[in-house]
């Protein structure tokens, strides 16, 4: 009999998660506290659940997806939340992304109800999560990790364990300040060309073929902001409390991180001119009205593809 799986977070990534759990043959009982996202839980094939101690007395495996540090506390700690309710044995699986400090505090307070407790954070945004393929960094014990193996393979492609408690949300920051650096760094180096008169189709097409071209400008950049596009596929304001994160578990550890902390202040701007909202390439709006210069957009018909 497959486990039972709780999910909590039915927003942007987990309802597609969700979606896959169901497609791999999981049954699923689903929370949120926003009805309108519980019945698009419902609409996928998920059971309802009308709280957490329901949900946490029901299933095997607790999946979270909740927007950051403050959301896992509530809904773990709470008298009325997960760890209260679960059952001594069973599994949860946190692929939030909050700072390693709080993925340990939430071990600790379920090791002392006998519930395992994991960080899962995921990489791949909502294509990723659409299609399967996520990659999930795991901290924990690894005999935890193999009993849920299958519910993490049914979400994502790519799963690595990271260490114990936290090193799950150590590896996801990481990746998360490299996003916004070479985001940042991209449209930075895009404006001053523009400056100097290049054509922006020219240089992406160049970028495309060379040493200078990255991940970011080619699976994000291009679709998002220089198509001028900026529906949230990943929200600025979580980049911002990702880079946030990052930096406060920088400093705690002595790393210096002098690019990331500028980069921090750039979103900022997006977000005080209202953009938190949007897309997180939207920060090339604020770095426009910094340069005094408009990046433009590229031509359709070569958006999508490579020079010969």
């Amino acid at each position: 009999m497959p486990q039972r799986i709780g999910f909590v977070g039915i927003g942007i990534m987990g309802q597609r998660m969700c979606r896959n759990l169901l497609k791999a043959g999981f049954p699923v009982l689903a929370y949120d506290r926003d009805p309108t996202a519980l019945q698009r839980a419902a609409g996928l094939g998920a059971s309802p659940a009308p709280d957490l101690p329901t949900l946490a007395r029901e299933v095997d495996v607790v999946l979270l997806s909740l927007p950051g540090p403050a959301q896992v506390l509530a809904v773990t700690e709470d008298p009325q939340g997960l760890l209260a309710h679960m059952r001594s044995g069973s599994v949860l699986c946190d692929a939030s992304t909050v700072d390693p400090g709080t993925s340990r505090r939430v071990h600790e307070a379920a090791k002392a109800t006998g519930v395992h407790a994991m960080d899962c954070p995921v990489s791949g945004g909502p294509t990723g999560a659409e299609a399967g393929t996520l990659t999930i960094m795991v901290g924990g014990r690894a005999a935890d990790l193999e009993a849920v193996r299958p519910v993490l393979q049914a979400i994502g492609k790519k799963i690595v364990h990271c260490g114990g408690p936290g090193a799950g949300q150590g590896a996801k920051l990481v990746n998360q300040a490299l996003v916004a650096v070479h985001t940042v760094a991209a449209f930075e180096a895009l404006l001053a060309g523009r400056k100097f008169g290049l054509d922006l189709d020219t240089m992406v097409s160049i970028l495309r073929s060379s040493s200078g071209g990255d991940w970011m400008l080619e699976n994000h950049l291009r679709i998002k902001a220089l198509a001028g596009d900026f529906e949230p596929g990943f929200a600025l304001d979580l980049m911002f409390k990702d880079l946030h994160l990052f930096l406060q578990s920088a400093t705690e550890a002595q790393a210096p991180a002098p690019i990331a902390a500028s980069t921090l202040q750039l979103y900022n701007a997006a977000r005080a001119a209202g953009d938190g909202g949007r897309d997180q390439t939207v920060v090339a709006k604020a770095m426009e009205r910094l340069a005094n210069a408009e990046l433009g957009v590229l031509t359709p018909d070569r958006k999508d593809t490579r020079p010969a």
